[in-house]
């Protein structure tokens, strides 16, 4: 061993030995400061893998009174999930952790994360939680971290859990079980099909009825090049019954086995609107351009400005990459196109190309009638001539412009293009009547991160309420790491004194600030007490959009009115009625329901919360009732049209099937597409299924997509 070794050996052992010796009093200390101690105190005691840390931590868990100290003592009892001679009363510890109906959420789940580092004990405690009568919030983790344990030998329960012939069971009380909660089936079979064969694949994915595990199924035979997958992507692209998404999936692998072969397939599904999908033409259109295969090239090109909008668009996608002056101006000519679809589509194209030629096209609509129009053009010069001077200086006028949608992508241009010569121009759109363009303001001032915006928002933040408030103060947070929150006259209090030498935080103070943010979140929750199936309503203008189709009679797992299980429609009754009751007062709110036509509480905008209003509207969600179908697209529709709303609370428990869009995905692109220069925040709670057009929808609009049984 050489001279260097030997002395870093003998440095590590001495570090070790004394980390251990001093364990027992830093446990000591840790036990007599209890929520006062520094976090250092408890990743140090962590650090130490021996039995004494791991029992220290677990005596040191039980004193803490607080969530955050909590939290950190089962993070540090995470590391001794998998040491021999403390695992077993660790494990034990972070399952009555998981277990305890007490502990907040984000602990226990925590303890569940711990349970998935020991691949013996605490696999097996994993799957005690996923059996158990606990909340699927608790299953779900306890499933996701069994599943990365998985062997052979846990098959036979992954394809219980499955259930591929949806048989109906009994629970342990021997009453009739509802069906497994979507994402556990979801997490089994990605356990399982690791070690199914070929022909199980198959069966799972002709039987299968949930789409994401059709896609996983197939995406799995693609993966490990069975013979079959040509023909069962071939299979599924052909079911007119299935959602677009999992055909596009489809048409991506056969695409990739079969080449341009798949083209005559693509243009014939295509022109067919009614059993087409436009996620499925739009993938299809993509695939086409990617071959970039000459003779389908020119086949292709014939098509540019024919038949209907649809294949006019399909057309356009389709040719992305034939580069030829004659094609590009063939193109071009869809900006003058009656319909709004195919203009649209011509000016994400050129845009795309960067097409300077067009610039002069664009500029004309730019400044013509059509509604809409305005709009793609400024997105499309955008995309062509970047942040030049001379862009963002015209972009400076449309700030104002009378149409929202206009003014409000001027404005974020004017952020995303990073530079302080706008400011000036964005701080007057900050005063505007629009909540959404102040809106757009706030997150262009937080982006272009000029110091002669602070003292203006600080200011701003006492004429704002709800969701714009907080938007305020988290832009704030960023451009200055004070962790004042909503508190108004702390801010004013600190910027009197900040102002004259103020700079921009920079990532540093912001990574040093986060840790006391962090504290003060869990130490001073929020007083906001309104929540609707569990999500906080923290808006001042919000519309609550309900389901309220003849599914809706159905029972709901976990409720019941007595000893009868709660139709969906009761409980959905009983979450809207306890929100309203428990909104803030001043509060601007609406209430939407749906089934095969819209219905709404107040007939124009959104009502003021006073206690007359609170009660009409109770009496109003008494009586209503299920039945009809599901109309999903025309209930967003409206709530859009109203110009105050800034937060959308939607809840649903089947796919559209009325109204005057019912594909999921041309959906959730007119929902993106209303929504990119609004910022309204859309929550979606899905009960009886895994409904993806929802759990979409809050994705693009930064909300949260909850499932419930």
């Amino acid at each position: 061993m050489s001279i260097a070794r030997s002395l870093s050996f003998v440095l590590l052992f001495t570090t070790a030995a004394a980390a251990q010796d001093g364990v027992a009093v830093w446990i000591k200390d840790l036990l007599a400061k209890k929520d006062d101690a520094e976090f250092a105190l408890i990743e140090k005691i962590a650090g130490v893998r021996s039995r004494e840390a791991a029992m220290g931590l677990i005596q040191a868990y039980d004193v803490m009174t607080t969530v955050l100290y909590r939290r950190e003592v089962a993070r540090g009892l995470q590391n001794f999930a998998a040491l021999p001679e403390a695992e077993q009363p660790v494990l034990d510890k972070l399952a009555n952790i998981a277990g305890d109906a007490e502990t907040p959420d984000e602990v226990r789940i925590l303890a569940i994360a711990g349970l998935g580092k020991s691949a013996t004990l605490g696999k097996q405690l994993l799957r005690k939680i996923v059996e158990a009568e606990v909340s699927d919030t608790l299953r779900e983790p306890a499933m996701r971290e069994h599943v990365k344990l998985a062997s052979a030998e846990d098959v036979a329960w992954y394809s219980h859990l499955w259930n591929l012939k949806q048989e109906q069971r009994k629970n342990a009380k021997g009453d009739i079980a509802p069906p497994e909660f979507n994402t556990i089936r979801q997490l089994a079979v990605q356990g399982a099909m690791q070690y199914l064969g070929e022909n199980d694949i198959v069966e799972g994915l002709k039987r299968e009825i949930d789409p994401k595990i059709r896609r996983a199924l197939l995406n799995f035979m693609a993966q490990k090049s069975m013979p079959r997958t040509a023909e069962m992507a071939e299979w599924l692209l052909d079911r007119v019954d299935f959602p677009g998404v999992d055909r596009a999936d489809a048409a991506r692998i056969l695409c990739e086995r079969t080449r341009s072969k798949a083209v005559g397939t693509f243009l014939e599904l295509a022109k067919k609107r009614d059993v087409t999908p436009d996620d499925l033409r739009l993938r299809m259109a993509q695939l086409i351009a990617g071959l970039d295969d000459e003779p389908t090239n020119k086949r292709m090109v014939k098509l540019i400005g024919k038949g209907k909008p649809h294949e006019k668009v399909f057309a356009l996608l389709a040719t992305e990459k034939v580069m030829d002056p004659k094609v590009v101006g063939a193109i071009r000519k869809g900006l003058a196109d009656d319909e709004l679809e195919v203009r649209r589509a011509t000016a994400q194209v050129l845009g795309s190309r960067r097409d300077r030629d067009s610039l002069p096209e664009l500029k004309k609509l730019l400044v013509g009638k059509r509604a809409g129009d305005a709009r793609l053009a400024l997105e499309a010069i955008t995309a062509i001539e970047g942040y030049s001077s001379a862009w963002l200086k015209e972009l400076g006028a449309f700030c104002t412009h009378a149409d929202r949608e206009v003014r409000n992508a001027a404005v974020s241009v004017l952020g995303a293009a990073r530079d302080k010569r706008q400011t000036a121009t964005v701080l007057v759109a900050l005063e505007h009547e629009d909540w959404s363009t102040r809106f757009a303001a706030i997150e262009a001032l937080q982006g272009i991160k000029d110091k002669e915006s602070v003292g203006t928002l600080v200011a701003r933040l006492s004429k704002e309420t709800g969701r714009m408030k907080k938007r305020i103060a988290e832009a704030l947070w960023e451009l200055t790491a004070q962790a004042f929150e909503e508190d108004e006259v702390k801010w004013q209090a600190w910027w009197k004194e900040a102002a004259a030498t103020f700079a921009i935080a920079s990532e540093k103070d912001l990574d040093k600030a986060t840790a006391e943010r962090e504290r003060r979140r869990l130490a001073a929750r929020t007083t906001t007490t309104a929540k609707f199936f569990g999500l906080k309503v923290e808006s001042q203008r919000v519309i609550f959009i309900m389901d309220v189709s003849g599914s809706m009679l159905e029972s709901m797992h976990g409720r019941y009115v007595g000893k009868r299980g709660a139709a969906r429609i009761d409980v959905a009754k009983q979450e809207l009625a306890q929100a309203i009751k428990n909104l803030e007062p001043g509060t601007l709110f609406n209430i939407f329901t749906f089934s095969s036509s819209v219905a709404r509480w107040q007939k124009e905008g959104i009502g003021v919360n006073t206690a007359q209003s609170r009660q009409e509207a109770l009496d109003w969600i008494e009586r209503l009732g299920a039945n009809g179908a599901t109309n999903l697209y025309d209930s967003v529709k409206q709530a859009f049209e109203d110009k105050d709303v800034d937060t959308i609370f939607l809840m649903s428990d089947g796919e559209p099937t009325n109204g005057e869009v019912i594909d999921p995905h041309r959906i959730r692109e007119d929902v993106a597409f209303w929504n990119k220069h609004r910022r309204i925040k859309i929550h979606t709670i899905a009960i009886g299924g895994n409904l993806e057009v929802l759990e979409w929808l809050a994705k693009d609009a930064g909300g949260t997509y909850v499932q419930m049984r």
